[in-house]
């Protein structure tokens, strides 16, 4: 079932009867907002963390072992252009319990309670709570330069976006916005998302659909999201600058190994050649054990400790990245290149593209074995329907990749950044 509840309100329930629990998941939607990135996760840990009913984790805690061992869970993501502040509840379906009747209901309540019945002291959020979460996400967040292979994401990533400054702040905020974040603040943010996002529900799960519209409609939250919402416009980056002038980027640190992370643009990939090309080319490149990456970096010249690449369909980019010492940094570079090289000349082989066909085929059956599939699949169809394949058109486009294809796709990687992070 798709129903439109009001303006920009989606409704998504897909009564499959293969998993042992239910999900319900709500998603709160709106453009990509510096200002506001920090202050919606902070939102997203505060909030999950108590309720008017329920003014302590503990408490929350105790109503989810009630429920037969529901798991809530509120995050923040980004998700094309968008921010999203997501909100779900996991649980036991009802038909493997002695006395489930109202498990949909309740669990669906405790839902609602969690986005809708803040913990409040009067205009603000409580002091404790607020206090709690903060102190939380500010030691999270210092703890981020220990990661080094989230640093060198990081520093990508600026590279990437240095034109859009509403990606620079990373999804789980900054340093500098959290010490300036008040109680007061943080609370206009919340009245904002609930009053202006878009927002889609999925319910994934063996549940009858005209009972759960019923539910969701007697419920006491119902008239809090059937207002209309701010429209969402999807915008796509476009690294023609960088495709012209690569940027490149070397920060020192005091570490034992250093890391290299390397972005490469594939938006000009001829569009007569096969939508899967690009991610094939990804696995024979980097995407798996078996890749030239893998193989010839690691393995066979030991020039790096590991090395990957992971393709991006949504924004059309080829990511490598790297641990190794810094004295293999220059050598590991050239011999990258060479597996570039090696893919664009068409000199793979059968095998390789065989192996990476499985691989593709393999990891989607796999991935239908998760509720968080359909979900994701659900959204996708809601905000950004054109980027899904069928079952059969992902068959066919795999049948009738051939070599051309793949080898295309790596001719037209064109290198757009490159950050090192030196250990000294």
């Amino acid at each position: 079932m798709r129903k439109t509840l009001a303006k920009n309100i989606f409704l998504n329930i897909n009564p499959i009867k293969k998993f042992r629990t239910i999900k319900i998941q709500m998603d709160f939607l709106r453009p990509l907002n510096k200002d506001e990135t920090t202050s919606r996760r902070l939102l997203a840990n505060v909030m999950s963390n108590s309720t008017a009913d329920y003014p302590s984790f503990k408490a929350i805690n105790d109503r989810e072992m009630e429920l037969y061992g529901s798991e809530i869970n509120v995050f923040t993501r980004n998700l094309l252009n968008f921010n999203d502040l997501a909100f779900s509840v996991e649980f036991a379906d009802p038909n493997f319990l002695i006395d489930g009747q109202k498990q949909i209901k309740d669990n669906l309540d405790l839902l609602g309670e969690i986005i809708f019945k803040p913990n409040l002291d009067g205009n603000k959020f409580n002091q404790t709570a607020f206090e709690t979460e903060k102190r939380n996400l500010m030691s999270n967040l210092i703890s981020v330069q220990d990661n080094q292979d989230l640093v060198s994401t990081l520093g990508l990533a600026k590279l990437i976006y240095q034109n859009n400054p509403n990606r620079q702040i990373p999804i789980f905020g900054s340093i500098e916005q959290l010490k300036d974040l008040t109680n007061e603040k943080l609370l206009e943010t919340y009245q904002d998302v609930v009053k202006n996002d878009t927002i889609v529900i999925n319910v994934v799960g063996n549940v009858n659909e005209d009972e759960f519209l019923q539910e969701i409609m007697a419920s006491d939250f119902y008239q809090q999201m059937t207002n209309d919402r701010n429209d969402l416009q999807i915008e796509f980056e476009k690294f023609t600058e960088l495709v012209k002038h690569p940027l490149k980027q070397i920060d020192h640190k005091h570490l034992n190994q250093s890391r290299i992370a390397l972005a490469y643009s594939t938006e000009n990939i001829n569009k007569k050649f096969n939508r899967l090309a690009p991610q094939v080319m990804n696995l024979i490149l980097g995407g798996d054990d078996q890749s030239q990456l893998f193989q010839q970096v690691r393995e066979k010249n030991s020039l790096a400790y590991s090395v990957s690449s992971v393709y991006q369909p949504i924004s059309h980019l080829v990511m490598i990245q790297a641990g190794l010492d810094s004295a293999s940094i220059d050598k590991a570079l050239d011999l990258i290149n060479q597996q570039i090289d090696y893919i664009k000349r068409g000199d793979f082989t059968d095998n390789q593209v065989s192996h990476a066909q499985k691989v593709m085929l393999t990891r989607r059956k796999i991935s239908t074995d998760s509720i968080h599939y359909y979900i994701m699949r659900s959204i996708w169809e809601t905000v950004y329907p054109k980027t899904l394949l069928t079952d059969e058109q992902f068959q066919n486009d795999l049948d009738n990749l051939d070599r051309e294809h793949i080898a295309n796709a790596a001719q037209n990687l064109h290198a757009i950044a490159q950050y090192q992070l030196i250990g000294d």
